[in-house]
């Protein structure tokens, strides 16, 4: 199946967005297993943000094709580590220079986009990894190149780290994720009650932690109440 129609609609979105905030969103094209095209990329960025530099880096693009050991195969597997693990490591490589330019003047952020299921420690259940070995692989090799980075980087005041959207209804995670307003507004409400909701409802986590600034509510106390040896709720 073409990814075309795919591509072509959500950077149509992007055009969108980038119309009504013309002054602020900078759409660049960019493929990012074209390891050759990254100069001519950085160039355009720099252009964009001069001598401010880059004072965050967001790793999103991904892929996700599913393969059971009877099913895998190498060029999946391959194509997996490349588009997950290897293109996210050289794009930082190659912005590394305005990295440390923002660096110099204040925080500055390199946010590698993961999954649990690529988590050597957290439990999830076995049909999630069982039937996804190129995808799972590949999002725990993104999650130790976050690891290294993190250490080499360090010095610089750079900071790294690997992070878990959840289960969202995108493209990839399909109709029965989270909405995406909830997945990113809800982590800037306090509680997020309906993040909370979808957490509890739609992942295996044995433990919710949410902070709230009101030690009673409503749907909070009906929350707590469903889930009382999952849900934590601090103030």
């Amino acid at each position: 199946m073409s990814s075309q129609p795919l591509v072509s609609r959500l950077t149509q979105s992007w055009i969108n967005e980038r119309d009504k905030h013309p002054n602020r969103l900078h759409v660049l094209q960019l493929e990012g297993t074209n390891y050759n095209s990254f100069p001519q990329f950085v160039k355009q960025v720099e252009a964009i943000v001069g001598d401010q530099g880059l004072d965050t880096l967001i790793n999103n693009a991904g892929m996700g094709v599913p393969g059971s050991l009877d099913s895998v195969t190498a060029e999946d597997m391959l194509k997996n580590f490349e588009v997950n693990s290897v293109a996210p490591l050289m794009l930082t490589k190659a912005l590394l220079p305005l990295l440390k330019v923002s660096a110099a003047r204040g925080k500055t952020s390199v946010i590698n986009i993961s999954s649990s299921i690529g988590s050597m420690s957290v439990e999830v259940p076995e049909i999630y990894t069982r039937e996804i070995y190129p995808y799972c692989t590949s999002k725990a090799a993104l999650n130790m190149i976050t690891k290294r980075l993190s250490v080499d980087l360090k010095p610089h005041g750079i900071h790294v780290i690997s992070i878990c959207p959840g289960h969202l209804k995108t493209d990839m995670g399909g109709p029965n994720g989270a909405e995406v307003s909830t997945g990113v507004s809800g982590a800037n409400r306090g509680i997020g009650l309906e993040l909370v909701r979808q957490v509890l409802t739609t992942t295996h986590a044995k433990h919710v932690i949410a902070t709230t600034r009101q030690s009673s509510h409503p749907e909070l106390d009906q929350l707590r109440d469903k889930h009382p040896n999952r849900l934590h709720v601090l103030q």
